[in-house]
């Protein structure tokens, strides 16, 4: 096995905590809020929607 420095050894579980933390986060959410992917979906058509509106207006 090769040795690592400590500061290396310490740091090895802390991304499955994040990840797991974050996925947790991201549950709480969807249960708490069952709409809240219709929303989403409705804010990026909107945000696509005033995009597109405004590429095709061009250099005026």
């Amino acid at each position: 096995m090769t040795h690592l420095p400590a500061s290396w050894r310490a740091q090895r579980g802390a991304a499955l905590i994040e990840y797991t933390a974050i996925t947790a986060l991201g549950i709480i959410v969807l249960v708490a809020e069952p709409n809240i992917i219709l929303e989403l979906v409705q804010a990026l058509r909107k945000a696509y929607s005033s995009f597109v509106y405004a590429l095709s207006l061009g250099w005026v």
